[in-house]
């Protein structure tokens, strides 16, 4: 019987409207000013991930494995697709911050793409075009398109995934169903050798929309997910296999890992560490993590995270809402409700996880979220503006556009010296645009639909709006800041700490000169010129090494050499062991050791967080026992080539 059930009209199969392939092209164009302008400015963003790059251009290994130094000697503690993508670039036109960018801003654009033609397919062209205006608004969105961290590669995915899923359930056969499904179930995981489980977070609401929406008897459809969890498997299985038979000696170490595994890494450091804040994830596991903001569902509410995806949220989560009640008695394989689903189930799940995660979380991972809310937003407005001759949806909409209006009011007013008059004016247009709408005479009349529909996008997406904009214009040393400086409680309470160099603030701030790290590289910080002046000199295969490799990444982006970073991103991968440095050392394949500075607490060495490791304090007590230190600009460096005491 559920075989026989009558399918909707699919929306794309009829006349394409004049107005959309323009209109497509006009948002990709916009998409492309804000991904693209000055994009240089960004410098080498986070050179964590640039000194990766760098490394791709000199040595083939380094590139496929992501190691932040080009002998090889330890990865970035996330797996390599971003870095192939970026890698290709750098390799064929140079690596630099254009040829290192330009690749993660066309990953941008091609999301706003695929997330118009998937929304397209089951709600049309007017709400396609509306989503892609409002994910290429978003906030997050738009610093990340300018960033090097592997979200924007995941977030591309992620998208890609969606379209083929719903190519998969409009599937008129089913041996094509299958193969679309196969196709999404690879895209998942490539986006798991991006940036691992996060891109699985998408399975629960393509897994529910295929199941619920798709033609055939619910054993055929059960069976072709299935399939679609083989293709998860070989779209990320073959890089763990990979990793697991090539012999160890002659690759990096896997960095973030205890045991030298890519799947160790998943599950320990990228996976519970940062669910359950138990050790690992990058900022030793400490509750908040980077982020600075507690768990809980105000989360993404407050603090980084409102200016980075708040913006639309309470009205993504009522489009949500509405969808699903008006979609309550329609068939089973209904494309709106369908819609409902897929959507809606992958902005509850992300969102309940990054709310609620214990450990490290940065308030960009929301980018993962936007896709969806764009679509929902976006669905919700053309399904209301469709029926606005009831009075419940009017009412909706009305609530919609008022409440948007309202809470971008609440945002814009924690940045106050921001365009002040801007948020007034936000208000005032929904508050307009909320009455017109309510009012069935006004939208009798072209004027009224006029000015119901310019205010109300006013009112929605002039707060957004105004901080992606500022995103582009300012330079960013972090991609947890877009827009303007906010105050409010909690980032107020997470700039006393990060001041303090407290475990609430991220980084210890006492640890390392230049806010974190030797060398000052820290996130955007400045390397001391005559330490890098120093490495430059060296012919070594290292010309340093340094506790972590955030701290050499950094110096290798200023001196153009290669760094060996100790203990990995966080200063706590159990490599090398001192007996392989002093090897290294005695083999001539080391120069200098460039020493944490000891602040109040202690060294680095000494304190918790970063610097922290089994291998990395008996490392520095050898070379101080054995070399004699002399400061270099405002560095301590020590010439290992020189005499031992």
């Amino acid at each position: 019987m559920t075989a026989t059930l009558t399918r909707p009209a699919d929306p794309t199969r009829r006349r394409e409207r004049a107005w959309f392939r323009p209109a497509l092209a006009g948002v990709l164009v916009l998409t492309a000013l804000i991904d693209l302008w000055d994009l240089g400015a960004q410098g080498d963003a986070n050179p964590f991930y640039a000194a990766a790059v760098q490394a791709s251009t000199r040595n083939p290994v380094a590139w496929l494995f992501a190691a932040v130094d080009a002998p090889g000697f330890i990865t970035v503690d996330k797996p390599p697709a971003d870095n192939w993508w970026m890698g290709l670039w750098a390799n064929v036109f140079g690596f630099s911050p254009w040829s290192m960018l330009i690749p993660q801003a066309l990953l941008g654009i091609g999301s706003v793409a695929l997330l118009v033609l998937a929304v397209r397919r089951w709600g049309g062209d007017v709400a396609a075009i509306g989503a892609g205006v409002v994910l290429a608004l978003t906030p997050v969105v738009v610093i990340m398109s300018r960033f090097d961290d592997p979200d924007p590669m995941l977030t591309f995915l992620l998208v890609a995934a969606a379209y083929t899923l719903v190519r998969a359930v409009d599937a008129a056969t089913t041996r094509a169903a299958t193969a679309w499904l196969v196709a999404t179930g690879l895209l998942v995981g490539l986006g798991f050798l991006a940036k691992m489980g996060v891109a699985l977070l998408v399975l629960p609401a393509f897994a529910l929309t295929f199941l619920v929406a798709a033609s055939g008897p619910w054993t055929r459809r059960v069976g072709q997910l299935l399939l679609g969890g083989v293709g998860i498997v070989v779209g990320a299985g073959w890089f763990l296999a990979l990793v697991a038979l090539w012999p160890a000696s002659q690759r990096p170490w896997i960095g973030g890992s205890t045991d030298d595994s890519l799947l160790q890494l998943a599950v320990g450091y990228n996976g519970l560490s940062r669910l359950q804040g138990r050790g690992g994830g990058g900022g030793g596991g400490r509750p908040g993590g980077f982020g600075g903001d507690s768990a809980g569902l105000g989360r993404l509410f407050d603090g980084q995270f409102a200016g980075q995806i708040a913006w639309l949220l309470p009205v993504a989560i009522l489009a949500l809402v509405a969808l699903l009640w008006v979609t309550r008695r329609a068939p089973r394989a209904d494309r709106l409700r369908a819609s409902a689903l897929l959507w809606g189930g992958w902005l509850l799940v992300s969102g309940a996880v990054f709310s609620f995660m214990a450990g490290t979380v940065h308030s960009y991972y929301t980018i993962v979220m936007a896709p969806a809310v764009a679509a929902l937003v976006a669905t919700g407005a053309h399904e209301g503006w469709r029926r606005r001759e009831a009075l419940g949806a009017r009412v909706l909409l009305a609530v919609g556009v008022l409440g948007s209006a309202a809470w971008g009011f609440v945002l814009l007013d924690r940045a106050p010296t921001f365009v002040p008059w801007l948020r007034w004016l936000v208000l005032l247009a929904g508050l307009v645009a909320a009455v017109v709408v309510l009012a069935p005479a006004g939208l009798a009349r072209r004027g009224g639909v006029v000015a119901a529909v310019t205010l109300g996008l006013i009112g929605a997406l002039g707060g957004t709006t105004a901080w992606a904009v500022d995103t582009v214009v300012k330079p960013h040393t972090s991609a947890d800041s877009p827009g303007p400086a906010v105050h409010d409680a909690r980032s107020d309470r997470f700039a006393a700490a990060a001041r303090r160099g407290s475990p609430g603030g991220g980084f210890p701030g006492g640890g390392f000169p230049g806010g974190g790290f030797p060398g000052g590289g820290g996130f955007g910080g400045r390397t001391d010129p005559q330490v890098a002046a120093l490495l430059r000199g060296a012919t070594t295969q290292w010309s340093a090494a340094t506790p972590t490799t955030m701290a050499a990444s950094a110096l290798e982006l200023a001196s153009g050499t290669s760094v060996m970073g100790l203990g990995g991103f966080s200063g706590n991968d159990p490599t090398p062991t001192l007996d392989q440095f002093e090897a290294d050392v005695d083999r001539g394949l080391i120069r200098f050791y460039v020493a944490p500075t000891t602040g109040a607490g202690g060294g680095a060495a000494q304190r918790g967080g970063f610097g922290r490791g089994k291998a990395i304090l008996p490392i520095q007590q050898w070379v101080g026992a054995h070399y004699t230190g002399r400061q270099v600009g405002s560095e301590t460096v020590y010439d290992l080539a020189g005499p031992r005491h």
